[in-house]
């Protein structure tokens, strides 16, 4: 065999595989880190809000660097957007189960107490989560907000009820969608200041809901 040949395997980098365990510990550690510092985001964004809310509290409280913060996020506004999808990835699937029954004051009714549900486990990031973009992003920049999220979803349920003909048809189902999120996210923030109790609270909602939407003979249509 000529002394110049040099094989495939000799070829490879010495130590390659050796250094994969490494890498894993880099790559493991890394992730680590990036869960402590949106478990930190989610803490300090319920209690405090948005803008009381800085890089360096949350590096602190996750207990890294400020500049450990920025390798993982951009700014301040990326970490809340991660914070508001991870709120949505647990919210989002509760709420899809009780979309299945055809009466509309059900369905929302089941909304309701799954929101409730989510709020009482997780104090204060539904509320942190329904902030406004606008008060967020100054510059206008496009943000889809659990708001968004929810009344997508919602959108959706009310286009469907137009068109069986349980809910009245004389509404823009995107429009009437967004202002219901409104009504319930004011609703749990006047909830969580009041004695209200939760019963009255989703009776009172789903009615006022019911009566303005559901097709009725005793209620004529606009033109």
């Amino acid at each position: 065999m000529p002394s110049e040949f040099i094989s495939p395997i000799s070829a490879d980098p010495i130590g390659s595989v050796e250094d994969r365990p490494a890498e894993d510990r880099r790559t493991r550690r890394r992730a680590e880190t990036r869960v402590r510092l949106l478990a930190a985001s989610r803490t300090l964004f319920a209690e405090r809000g948005y803008h009381a809310t800085r890089p360096q509290d949350i590096a602190r409280v996750a207990d890294v660097a400020t500049g450990t913060f920025y390798t993982h996020f951009a700014d301040k506004r990326e970490a809340f957007l991660a914070f508001v999808s991870q709120a949505g990835e647990e919210l989002m699937p509760q709420l899809a189960e009780q979309s299945t029954p055809e009466d509309f004051n059900e369905r929302l009714t089941n909304s309701l107490q799954a929101l409730l549900a989510y709020n009482d486990s997780n104090p204060g990031v539904l509320a942190a989560a329904f902030s406004d973009p606008a008060m967020i992003d100054r510059e206008s920049r496009p943000i889809k907000g659990m708001r968004e999220g929810l009344a997508q979803s919602l959108a959706l349920g009310l286009e469907r009820g137009k068109k069986e003909g349980n809910l009245r048809a004389d509404f823009d189902p995107d429009l009437i969608a967004h202002a219901i999120v409104g009504l319930i996210h004011q609703a749990l923030v006047y909830a969580g200041s009041t004695s209200i109790d939760r019963d009255s609270l989703i009776n009172q909602v789903t009615r006022f809901c019911e009566l303005a939407l559901v097709a009725s003979d005793e209620m004529p249509e606009h033109q």
